[in-house]
């Protein structure tokens, strides 16, 4: 502990003589990551999946992509660009740290241009080094996927978070094993080749001779090198969570305590926006900083001399480089922040769709629920449409009656009489004991007209012919030109628009990976995380309509809004009724300030 003790201080006192060039390249390194290769890495991971021939748009497909030897070379690839963004920085900090041959420091510009021009021997060994940890990691993952399929396949996810059942610890026990066993083989293998980075940007070796070097160089100490590793990292992490944990506590506490008018509560927020991005720039800098110095302190200490950087060419014109990075930086920093204020277009007219009916103060797809969404003010009730054994559609989500009555049984395994004799309201809270799983047509009748439907069809692939059967109800009730139709698998929607045109079709998508489908459904209901201005951007250049889900909080509902969204999918249509009615009375000005607030601090 005392040697690492001293390790830091050496560390910190090495950051403190070279403070300067330091925050220079960190600065410059930040704004090129964020407007040149952030951008440019999405689109290239996002082109690789479009070129497979298939946009990957739940969590079913990436799962399954992922486990493919397409999919294998898209997180092959992700993993390559992640470790050479890694390296370069890395690389300009360590160059930084060390003597040219002349016996001076190289600036933050200067640095950043020996980094560039050893691209292609970085890329070389994150191509190498990425390869051989997937070797170790991706065996570990297959086994992981199988227990899990063994142990939890058979349940509904919903019954997995709510309820726990036996088999999940066990899953969880196997999980944190099967971590261990990765940490320790990958980190094995991470902590032989630590010192390669500096051996090749050092003593100018290839990357595979650096490999090697560094396997011989901390050959008897890979466990000290791994544990002291953890132990500068820990030291630098800790005190970053530690700061945004509590700078979120205090902004709650202070948002919550103050006045609610608007002024005060943009002036606070603001306030602390800035403090924490002050100090956030700043423990970062120290932390990427001190873990970049350590692997420049563990190579002085194997091969026990002060480092000596080779000759290389620089810019002849050192100014003229910094000026011309520095105005590109600026170009394309205007170019997206434009793209990015074109693309904010507060949205007119929003419609409330109820998530299963106000699903956080009545059981889910009850009557109850439908009826407190339609006093709520929801313009579209969505629900979710199974099948029972003997053909009766009704209102159920989960695949089987594990978290309604502790039944294993499927839906489509159960009468519609025997799905009677349960108790659909009990589990929720007392109070509604008694409820009933409703039928789908039972239900159109209480709604008699007075909200629209979204109807999402579930686990077609289990029970033939539901797509034919609802779409016939639909049209035996004349409510085709009142529904729409959504679900999270496009073959579904595709039948829909096989047996009735007329119909409106809402794909539901999870998360994705590549070019949503812009111009084959009528409109996409996106996971709140998933949607940007620019999807609401090429959405409205294809005429389809936008819904968010599921927003549940009032800073969620603002900042879609502004977004531009064309639906709401939430669990409290009230909520989102009172923050509507609360942007009515709202100028342009405070609405930009509202928008800054939800945007930036949230």
């Amino acid at each position: 502990m005392k040697r690492n003790m001293e390790l830091l201080r050496t560390i910190r006192a090495t950051l403190r003589y070279h403070r300067k060039p330091l925050l220079g390249f960190h600065l410059y390194f930040s704004l090129l990551g964020l407007f040149l290769i952030g951008p440019f890495v999405g689109w290239l991971l996002n082109a690789l999946v479009t070129l497979t021939g298939a946009t990957l748009i739940s969590n079913d497909q990436l799962v399954r992509f992922a486990f493919t030897t397409t999919g294998n070379f898209w997180l092959a690839i992700s993993g390559v660009l992640f470790a050479v963004l890694v390296f370069l920085q890395v690389a300009g900090i360590i160059l930084l740290a060390t003597r040219s041959s002349q016996g001076g420091y190289p600036t933050s510009i200067n640095a950043l241009w020996a980094v560039i021009i050893r691209l292609p021997s970085l890329i070389k060994l994150a191509v190498l080094q990425v390869l051989a940890h997937g070797v170790l990691l991706i065996p570990m993952l297959f086994v992981l996927r199988a227990v899990f399929v063994w142990l939890l396949g058979e349940y509904d996810i919903y019954y997995v978070l709510n309820n726990r059942p036996p088999e999940l610890f066990a899953f969880l026990a196997t999980l944190a094993l099967g971590l261990l066993v990765i940490i320790l083989m990958n980190g094995r293998l991470y902590a032989r080749w630590s010192l390669s980075l500096p051996l090749l940007l050092i003593e100018g070796r290839g990357p595979i001779d650096a490999m090697k070097r560094s396997a011989v160089l901390v050959r008897a100490s890979k466990v000290k090198v791994l544990r002291l590793s953890l132990f500068v990292a820990l030291s630098v992490l800790l005190p970053i969570l530690a700061f945004n944990l509590l700078m979120q506590s205090m902004g709650r506490l202070v948002l919550s305590t103050i006045p609610d008018t608007l002024f005060l509560q943009i002036s606070a927020s603001l306030i602390i926006i800035v403090v924490s991005a002050v100090i956030g720039i700043a423990l970062s800098f120290i932390a990427i900083n001190t873990n970049s110095l350590l692997l420049l302190k563990l190579y002085r200490r194997a091969v026990q001399h002060e480092p000596v950087c080779f000759n290389e060419q620089e810019p002849r014109n050192t100014v003229v480089f910094a000026w011309s990075f520095e105005v590109v930086l600026v170009l394309l920093a205007l170019y997206q922040m434009n793209g990015l204020a074109a693309s904010v277009t507060p949205a007119e007219n929003v419609v409330v769709i109820a998530h299963r009916g106000a699903s956080w103060q009545a059981p889910e797809n009850s009557l109850a629920a439908i009826e407190l969404a339609i006093e709520q003010g929801a313009d579209y009730l969505e629900l979710d449409v199974q099948r029972t054994a003997d053909g009766v559609l009704v209102l159920k989500h989960d695949r089987d009656l594990l978290r309604l009555a502790c039944d294993p049984r499927r839906i489509w395994e159960v009468t519609y009489d025997e799905l009677q004799q349960l108790d659909a309201g009990a589990w929720f809270a007392p109070e509604f004991k008694g409820v009933k799983v409703p039928s789908l047509a039972s239900a159109i009748t209480h709604i008699a007209g007075r909200a629209e439907l979204y109807l999402e069809i579930k686990n077609a692939p289990f029970m033939p012919g539901i797509v034919e059967q609802t779409v016939a109800l639909l049209q035996q009730m004349d409510k085709v030109e009142h529904t729409v139709i959504a679900a999270l698998s496009p073959r579904v929607l595709e039948q829909v628009q096989q047996h009735e045109p007329a119909l409106r079709t809402s794909l539901l998508v999870h998360s994705a990976l590549g070019e949503l489908p812009y111009e084959d459904y009528s409109i996409l209901a996106l996971r709140e995380s998933t949607i940007t201005p620019r999807v609401r951007r090429l959405a409205r250049q294809a005429d389809t309509e936008l819904h968010a889900w599921t927003i549940n909080n009032d800073y969620l509902v603002h900042r879609y809004l502004d977004v531009g969204v064309d639906g709401i999918i939430t669990d409290v249509p009230d909520a989102v009724r009172a923050v509507l009615e609360q942007r009515k009375g709202l100028n342009r000005a405070e609405l930009f300030l509202l928008r800054l607030r939800d945007w930036i601090w949230y």
